[in-house]
């Protein structure tokens, strides 16, 4: 790895999928440019934001093909992709229309490069993120979009001090793999970092009563509980994200850029019924991916509050392979999906799986 001078500083926001404009109105800041300025403002030094203006104010008409701007869209990223000076590609949002422009996508710059080069996201972004983290220098990162922070807390005030504590906080996924000195260390709150004040948001959607903060999440493991099987404390590798997302590109040329072998699958969904996930289960059994997985992690599903997990648990038994010599593991977590807070899923990178009894954690090695 080169020295931390010579790394790439450039920080590039993307918005592919649903455009940002209802959720600046959200959170308040009065205009793009706010927006922006605000993003600027709490990313530290010396990481540079660049994006493409004409995707800030990009309109979505679901009667007219949802968006008319593939080419640009498959423009701006591909531009990010192959630029070495690119540190890091952060999706605005999820949503849709994404999926259609990945085929026109070149994600060959991506075994050229010597540098690692992330890519946070999820939902929309699950078929992205999961191709970046196939590549050696690809780090595809299964976190909240940070424009979701608008829609997940409840006051304005702190959705935009919990939008600048995410920008404050993203360089400590890069830095703490390199070498030399790290910028940003556990005990700095990425508020204090950016200067905004560490937000705190109780009652419903806010955390669970309790105090939640990003740079924490980024550090902490994710909890699980096991539900079916004997899984063993190892170091493991998970695909997977939004089931409906992912089992749209389980067939074409990209699909091989996600193998199932040996991994751990995890899925989540937002607003499908029952019958809807057991359609989309039923796609990855006929692709064949349930014999070669080494376990499934069942996080959050639900539907207009609802909470469909249990559902999907039930499920899940008619899809798995009935001839092993022991049982498929299966894990549940509440915190991973689209829900609030939620904790970082590294894709395709190893982590440390501890199961004790019929509890289990998920972190970074």
């Amino acid at each position: 790895m080169r020295g931390r001078k010579h790394l790439p500083t450039r920080v590039h926001l993307i918005s592919p999928a649903n455009p940002v404009g209802k959720d600046v109105e959200r959170f308040g800041f009065g205009g793009t440019d706010a927006y922006v300025a605000a993003i600027r403002a709490a990313l530290p030094a010396p990481y540079r934001l660049t994006f493409d203006p004409r995707l800030m104010h990009a309109v979505e008409d679901q009667n007219l093909g949802g968006r008319r701007d593939d080419a640009l869209r498959i423009r701006d990223l591909q531009s990010a992709i192959d630029d070495p000076q690119t540190r890091a590609i952060v999706a605005s949002s999820g949503g849709a229309y994404l999926s259609r422009i990945l085929p026109h996508v070149d994600f060959s710059a991506l075994a050229r490069r010597r540098a690692p080069l992330w890519l946070f996201g999820f939902s929309e972004l699950t078929n992205l993120v999961n191709v970046f983290g196939s590549y050696r220098c690809g780090r595809g990162v299964y976190w909240l979009c940070p424009n979701y922070l608008a829609w997940r807390v409840r006051s304005r005030v702190q959705a935009r001090a919990a939008f600048a504590e995410f920008w404050g906080t993203l360089p400590q996924f890069w830095e703490r793999d390199e070498p030399g000195p790290r910028r940003h260390d556990r005990g700095s709150a990425a508020g204090h970092v950016s200067g905004a004040v560490p937000f705190r948001e109780r009652g419903k959607g806010g955390g669970q009563h309790a105090r939640e903060e990003l740079a924490a999440l980024v550090h902490e493991p994710i909890t699980l509980r096991v539900v079916r099987g004997r899984p063993q404390s190892a170091i493991v590798r998970v695909l997977g994200g939004c089931l409906s997302v992912l089992t749209a590109m389980l067939a074409g040329p990209l699909a091989k850029r996600l193998d199932p072998r040996g991994r751990w699958l995890l899925i989540e969904d937002i607003n499908e019924q029952p019958y809807r996930i057991d359609r989309h289960l039923a796609a990855l059994k006929l692709a064949g991916w349930f014999g070669r997985l080494a376990g499934v992690i069942v996080a959050d599903f639900h539907t207009r509050g609802e909470n469909q997990s249990a559902a999907a648990l039930e499920l899940l038994p008619y899809h798995l392979p009935a001839g092993r010599p022991a049982p498929l593991p299966v894990l549940a977590t509440t915190e991973v999906g689209h829900v609030w807070p939620m904790k970082p899923m590294a894709i395709n990178q190893p982590l440390r799986l501890v199961v004790r009894g019929r509890a289990a954690k998920l972190s970074q090695v």
